[in-house]
């Protein structure tokens, strides 16, 4: 497998640093950073990387807009954000922007390894640590469903990490069915992008983490 392209946005010096220091070690190529959203924003649009690991909070954009502005133009970007903030708020900003992941700093280096390996070959990645914040709502009736069957098991396989080519193995569909249910999901759960037909699943129990 080809090493994975990152571009890191991070506006502490020491943990930008140091988080290319790791991933370079994991075999990552880390072919730039930068500590403020437009550096970062001209970086990513001339490097093209595979994954932009992303703060959610930089001096002079939020990253959940600066990965808006990104994806308008690139739609096939993989943006991982990544947050010490573990609130509902922050959680709905990163999945409406688009972005493909969203992981805590909190979390063990392993993980945010794992997380840019799903996002590089087209998965979603949602830390479990969220799964409180993105729970089914109280007012959500018990077995309430208005997710097919089919629609939640790939919604599912998705929200853990599968691509939809690794999905469609697994359910012994076509990719172009796996495709089909995703937007029938999209459809039903008036959902913009994957990741947010996911989160409104987990929200609405249509799904669990």
């Amino acid at each position: 497998m080809e090493a994975i392209r990152l571009v890191v946005v991070e506006d502490h010096q020491a943990m930008r640093q140091g988080l290319e220091l790791l991933l370079g070690r994991q075999g990552c190529v880390v072919v730039g950073s930068a500590g403020r959203a437009e550096d970062a924003y001209e970086l990513i649009r001339e490097s093209r990387p595979d994954v932009a690991v992303m703060d959610v909070n930089l001096p002079d954009e939020s990253g959940a807009s600066l990965a808006r502005r990104l994806l308008a133009k690139d739609p096939e970007l993989g943006v991982l954000l990544y947050t010490g903030a573990e609130d509902r708020k922050t959680v709905r900003e990163a999945i409406d922007c688009g972005a493909r992941g969203l992981a805590v700093k909190a979390a063990p280096p392993g993980e945010l390894i794992e997380a840019i390996r799903i996002i590089a070959r087209g998965g979603t990645y949602l830390d479990p640590r969220l799964k409180s914040l993105l729970g089914a709502r109280p007012d959500t009736a018990a077995g309430a469903h208005i997710l097919s069957a089919r629609e939640r098991e790939v919604l599912d396989l998705l929200a853990k990490g599968m691509t939809g080519d690794n999905a469609a193995i697994k359910l012994f569909l076509s990719p172009l069915t796996v495709r089909t249910h995703v937007r029938n999901a999209m459809r039903k759960l008036d959902a913009h992008t994957r990741a947010h037909a996911i989160t409104v699943a987990l929200q609405q129990g249509e799904i669990e983490l």
